[in-house]
């Protein structure tokens, strides 16, 4: 199990590493030279070179908001631009931004977010593409005011627009698969649930609902897709809700899925806390007016923070404990979880979002889609394993473990009803130790029990496949022999009475000598029910007691084959 699995995460991060570095490798941006004007002031001002000493050049191509008012950059290519294709500003990792761009030679206002409608058709959100014109010189700058936001930095590159519809294309396919992944997981765990009607497995399909949709608003399609387009609005919000509400309902996966109540209840406890604050933290991203700054992330990048080693020490204990669940949640988890602590890690400390994180976070996520769906089938097998051990158990009586009362009759109606339909033959052989109320008064009930077991075996060696033994009753059998007339019927019997007579049974060190007594009857048009097969093959077994025990006796009514 855990090489397969190891298999499956390389291959994950083998397509995300790929994906990273083709969307890398598509594009060639030209070297850009960004300055910062670290305060706000009017366009018309800035446009007008009033504060052009206060420009600082930055050490890297990246702009980088402020919390507490918006901030001007300038920005120009290093040479003039000779390409023949068009060149594109590209402003990455565009979640949360709004950028007034200033673009040569109007320099008219154009207002740009991933939240709102974009002058930039083509291109999907993963960035925000804004046309250069084509004789862009390297003293032309292009002014970009940018609205408080997280201070994180956004890489800014240059790229001529084939290569940036190249890059944007690579992206748009990575955005389809690994959420396509994960709802082939939810169609089939959610056929289970409505299947087996086990909570379980409505928490796993609720919270792999709510990662696709926290991932779609990531990637910036819930922003442009139906319906997910009408809390465009709303902004980063419906991501921050649709985290919160998969990490409530993962919680409510994992400990029903590890059996934490049971195997680790102070943990589960513990786990149990982290429900009510990300509720609070869905609330507020739901309702603005309960949450206007960027806190809410904060708060939910901490709390996932605290809650992934948790998680993954749950999991550990579960597997410590003999769990097979416990592996396969391990399996699935482990990388995710890793890549959630860097993800939050790159938040709070402001790093710029690398590529290979973009999706190699999806990745992870769908290879845990994969797994726990392994092992939740694996739970469903095991609950099946368990229903046909209940069912055997239901059907097998519990001294000897051949059939008991019901189930041979069960099975005696079905090969009765099978015969009549068919024009098949259909024997019934009614067997009865001799003297075993002596055997129980003699050598006490426990050697009675014995000697009932015993016979088990002897009996059980003369009977075809499809053949059923079953305990009648007391010390009484039926053995129902599909497919048998009466002739075959009367060898079997002759061959399982001289196998018990000829049994050793030893008991405490003394030898007892078991016999059988044998009623054989077949159905024949004169049998009306299984019930009369049952009369006339006990009436058969009546005359080889009255013989002198230890014989095999035919019924004589038997006339012609069935109709």
């Amino acid at each position: 199990m855990v090489s397969v699995l190891a298999r499956l995460f390389r291959l994950l991060a083998i397509v995300s590493i790929l994906a990273g570095a083709g969307m890398a490798a598509a594009a060639d941006p030209v070297p850009v030279v960004i300055e910062q004007l670290d305060r706000d002031a009017p366009a018309t001002q800035v446009l007008a070179g009033g504060h052009a000493g206060a420009f600082a050049v930055q050490p890297y191509a990246a702009i980088r908001p402020s919390r507490e008012h918006a901030v001007w950059y300038r920005l120009r290519v290093a040479d003039d631009w000779t390409a023949t294709r068009l060149p594109v500003l590209a402003i990455l990792d565009p979640q949360g931004l709004e950028i007034e761009a200033y673009v040569p030679p109007a320099y008219a206002a154009e207002r740009e977010s991933i939240y709102g409608s974009q002058t930039n058709a083509g291109f999907t959100r993963h960035m925000l593409a804004i046309p250069l014109p084509a004789a862009l010189r390297a003293d032309t700058p292009i002014y970009l005011r940018v609205a408080p936001e997280r201070a994180i930095p956004r890489r800014v590159e240059i790229l001529d627009i084939t290569d940036a519809h190249r890059r944007d294309l690579a992206h748009a396919r990575m955005d389809v698969l690994f959420p396509a992944i994960q709802l082939a997981t939810v169609l089939v765990m959610l056929s289970f649930f409505v299947a087996l009607r086990e909570g379980m497995y409505g928490y796993f399909v609720g919270h792999v609902v709510f990662l696709v949709i926290y991932e779609l608003y990531a990637f910036g399609i819930g922003y442009e897709l139906a319906p997910f387009d009408l809390l465009a609005p709303l902004q980063a919000r419906p991501m921050w809700l649709a985290a919160a509400v998969a990490g409530i309902l993962l919680y409510e996966f994992s400990s029903r899925f590890l059996e934490l109540a049971h195997s680790a209840p102070r943990l589960d406890a513990l786990l149990g806390l982290f429900r009510w604050p990300l509720a609070a933290i869905a609330l507020c991203a739901a309702v603005p007016a309960l949450s206007p700054g960027w806190w809410v992330e904060d708060a939910l990048s901490l709390l996932f923070l605290a809650m992934a080693p948790l998680l993954i020490a749950a999991g550990v204990l579960a597997w410590q404990q003999g769990s097979r669940r416990g592996g396969y949640y391990l399996c699935a988890w482990i990388p995710g979880l890793l890549f959630v602590i860097v993800r939050v890690a790159q938040l709070e400390l402001h790093w710029p979002l690398p590529t290979w994180l973009t999706f190699a976070l999806p990745a992870a996520f769908a290879l845990a889609s994969v797994v726990l769906s392994f092992g939740l089938a694996d739970h469903t097998l095991s609950i099946r394993h368990e229903r046909d051990i209940a069912h055997r158990l239901a059907e097998r009586d519990v001294l000897t473990g051949a059939l008991n009362r019901r189930a041979i009759l069960a099975f005696l109606r079905v090969a009765f009803r099978h015969a009549r339909e068919s024009g098949e033959p259909l024997s019934l052989l009614f067997l009865d130790l001799d003297h075993f109320k002596r055997i129980n008064d003699n050598y006490g009930h426990r050697a009675g029990d014995r000697c009932l077991r015993g016979v088990i075996a002897p009996i059980a060696s003369e009977l075809r496949h499809g053949d059923a033994l079953g305990r009648y009753g007391g010390e009484e059998f039926l053995v129902v022999l599909p497919g048998a007339a009466a002739t075959d019927a009367e060898i079997v019997a002759e061959r399982i009475r001289g196998r018990v007579q000829a049994m050793p049974l030893l008991v405490s060190g003394t030898r007892i000598d078991l016999t059988l007594s044998v009623g054989v009857t077949a159905l024949d048009a004169s049998v009306g029910t299984p019930e009369d097969l049952i009369e006339r093959a006990d009436a058969a077994l009546y005359r080889s007691k009255a013989n002198g025990r230890n014989l095999v006796s035919t019924h004589p009514g038997i006339t012609s084959a069935p109709a």
